[in-house]
């Protein structure tokens, strides 16, 4: 079963679950709607099946309804999905990537100094 990478409606359900730590639709479809993302129970049970199919999650059953429970870790799947967009847009130069972070976002002085502190941490 080979997971490919996430939808951003795919996403938002990863993040509603790995909040939940597991769910039913109804769960999920409550967590999205407090994020302000009104979706139809056919539609979320429908991206939880595809997302079962992918191997993101998996589901056991109580009485009629399906719990889902996420396969994936948010970490593992934030590194996966970053260490793509290096591979794919910068071609698989780290200092690339940072340069071009520098270079497009605001950086506060508390970042630059937290960054500062992890490239010190990992000359060690």
């Amino acid at each position: 079963m080979r997971m490919g990478a996430l939808t951003d409606l795919q996403l938002a359900v990863m993040k509603a679950l790995w909040s939940l730590g597991s769910g039913s639709v109804a769960d999920v479809q409550a967590a999205l709607a407090s994020e302000g993302r009104e979706l139809a129970v056919t539609t979320i049970s429908t991206l939880l099946r595809r997302l079962d199919e992918q191997g993101w999650v998996r589901h056991s059953k109580t009485g009629r309804q399906f719990i889902y429970h996420p396969q994936v870790l948010e970490k593992e799947a934030a590194k996966s999905a970053l260490r793509r967009v290096v591979d794919h847009f910068f071609d698989g130069r780290v200092a690339s990537v940072t340069a071009e972070l520098l270079d497009s976002e605001d950086v506060t002085e508390g970042e630059l100094d937290e960054i500062r502190r992890l490239l010190a941490e990992k000359e060690r």
